[in-house]
């Protein structure tokens, strides 16, 4: 900005020299003769190109005050002998003198501006006095007679001063401006750049939340995977992600990626898969590698005791160094995340085979100290009459076949409760409602809200999936209508039918508008847990909500659905849409 403000004094310095150049020497060649036409041009000529060369000087050394004295100096000195053949102070290029006037008021002290002007009217006057009076006048009669002049040329000296001063002035606020128009466009452009970051971190965070319910709900490997690789090509926007787990029991590894892949094309992808050096896969730390003719980025699944298989995506020509960084991050963090959650799959599996197993050593032994005690004495005891039957008496046989009954209903009657401790249905308790209304009961003493609870039916029809599958509903739409609809008042109608299952949820919350992005982001998260529970079990779901009248929910899942069951969790779909 500075070289421009000075390149805009330059231009005025040179206009101003060349239009006075120009109107001197016309009027000077066309005034009165003091001298032949030749001569004239002559000067006119030398004059120019004095000009261009002082000029020039004056710009190479614009910086450097001494020089610039000096160069003023001299043209001002030049000029007083230019008025020697012109015609003293009544030469046309008397005027002239202004130009090194408004150099010295541009980029000199006022004092030396002034000093410059006094010498050159004193030596104008002193020569004119000298050579150019007829009449013969004294000098203080020369100066009073040129007082006009000597006046416009004080006068005009000031105003280029204040001119020049105020210029400044304004050349330095100007730079002022400019520098803060600089910072302000780089403040807007960090804050733009913030918040497309602060953005896509609240897309990481929200990603993240929907891969940690599809942690809690999935209890099959394949069915995570499969949204593990959706939610994966979206948090790192890559249009390829893989998911490649081996499997332990070496008999078919599993691969799912974020595309709906022919069964030949994973294939293919595997088998490319399955031809790289392992050893060096399970490194922690990224690796390039090449499958499917795409260069993609793999991080391996590996927790401290086991190496599960890998995770990669497409390597994406980005420009920007900082976006390959935030995705190598993301690619470590996704691939730890699952190494846990494999980890606690088999965990879970382990923990499952021990219960089962502790649970058969349970009946076994309780079945033996008593039912097998039992039927052994019954069988005893029958033996015994079938060796002496010949010698009792039907008095007898009566007797013994009454203990041998009675033995037999305790035997009945001990293997019957060992059978109603494992039922909870032969008990009567109802798990479901138990666990809800434990639920529902401390959501309304922590939030303070009323929730009214009714459920009908036998929950006995239901599959444990079907279940958790209920619970997970209410707590995503309890959890919305208080902390989005900000409810007093919740009312939750629960019917099981053996032909289908009802679900309705009202709350005289906020409400909102389904259409309105900007409140549908904000629970667009629990909808779609929601949308993704009930299709799971080929059910339907209505919203109906309006500002300020509350938001009711009714979900409808046919019988079809009850036994929608898969390792005794839930089936999602692959939807990660809002």
């Amino acid at each position: 900005m500075k070289d421009k403000l000075t390149s805009e004094e330059t231009k005025i310095i040179y206009a101003y020299r060349y239009l006075s150049w120009a109107l001197t020497s016309f009027v000077y060649l066309a005034g009165g003769s003091y001298s032949i036409v030749f001569f004239k041009l002559g000067v006119i000529v030398s004059l120019f190109i004095s000009s261009k060369v002082i000029t020039n000087l004056y710009m190479k050394f614009k910086e450097n005050k001494v020089v610039l004295r000096t160069l003023v100096l001299i043209e001002t000195l030049g000029i007083t002998i230019l008025l020697l053949p012109t015609g003293g102070l009544r030469s046309p290029f008397i005027w002239y003198a202004l130009n090194p006037t408004l150099v010295a008021a541009c980029y000199l002290p006022t004092y030396f501006c002034w000093l410059n002007l006094i010498f050159y009217l004193f030596s104008g006057t002193t020569m004119s006095n000298a050579l150019f009076n007829p009449d013969k006048i004294n000098m203080a009669e020369m100066i009073l007679e040129n007082s006009n002049l000597i006046l416009v040329f004080m006068l005009i000296t000031l105003a280029v001063q204040l001119m020049a001063g105020l210029t400044k002035k304004l050349y330095a606020q100007t730079i002022v401006l400019e520098e803060q128009k600089q910072k302000m466009i780089q403040i807007n452009e960090a804050l733009r750049i913030s918040n497309i970051q602060n953005q896509e971190a609240i897309e990481h965070i929200m990603s993240l939340y929907q891969i940690i319910e599809a942690l809690n709900n999935h209890s099959s490997k394949e069915k995570l995977l499969e949204v593990l690789a959706a939610y994966t090509a979206r948090i790192t926007k890559s249009s390829l992600s893989i998911f490649w787990l081996l499997n332990p029991n070496k008999s078919s590894d599993i691969i799912k990626t974020n595309k709906n892949l022919k069964e030949a094309e994973q294939q293919e992808i595997l088998q490319e898969l399955q031809k790289l050096n392992l050893q060096r896969l399970k490194l922690k730390e990224i690796h390039e590698i090449r499958v499917n003719n795409k260069d993609l980025l793999a991080m391996s699944i590996i927790s401290s005791t086991t190496y599960f298989g890998l995770v990669a995506i497409q390597k994406n020509n980005y420009s920007n160094i900082h976006q390959i960084e935030q995705n190598i991050k993301l690619l470590k963090f996704l691939a730890e995340l699952s190494a846990v959650t494999l980890e606690r799959f088999n965990l879970e599996e382990i923990e499952d085979r021990l219960l089962v197993m502790e649970e058969q050593n349970r009946i076994a032994n309780e079945i033996h100290d008593s039912v097998s005690q039992r039927l052994f004495s019954i069988s005893y005891a029958i033996h015994g009459i079938l060796g002496r039957w010949s010698d009792l008496s039907k008095n007898d046989l009566k007797d013994y076949l009454v203990e041998v009954r009675e033995s037999s209903n305790l035997a009945m009657q001990e293997l019957r409760n060992s059978i109603y401790k494992l039922s909870l249905k032969k008990k009567g308790e109802k798990s479901l409602q138990v666990a809800l209304s434990a639920f529902l009961d401390s959501i309304a003493k922590l939030q303070h809200v009323i929730i009214d609870f009714d459920i009908k039916g036998d929950e006995s029809n239901l599959s444990l999936s079907l279940k958790k599958g209920i619970t997970r509903i209410i707590r995503e739409a309890c959890g919305n209508a208080v902390r989005h609809g900000k409810c007093q008042l919740i009312h939750l109608d629960l019917v099981l039918h053996k032909d289908f299952m009802k679900l309705s949820i009202d709350d005289d919350g906020i409400g909102f508008l389904l259409n309105n992005e900007d409140i549908n982001e904000q629970k667009s998260l629990g909808i779609s847990n929601m949308k993704n529970l009930v299709n799971s079990f080929n059910g339907s779901l209505e919203i109906n909500s309006e500002i300020g009248k509350g938001t009711a929910i009714k979900i409808i899942i046919p019988s079809e659905g009850f036994a929608n069951v898969e390792r005794g969790g839930l089936i999602f779909e692959n939807n990660i849409d809002r």
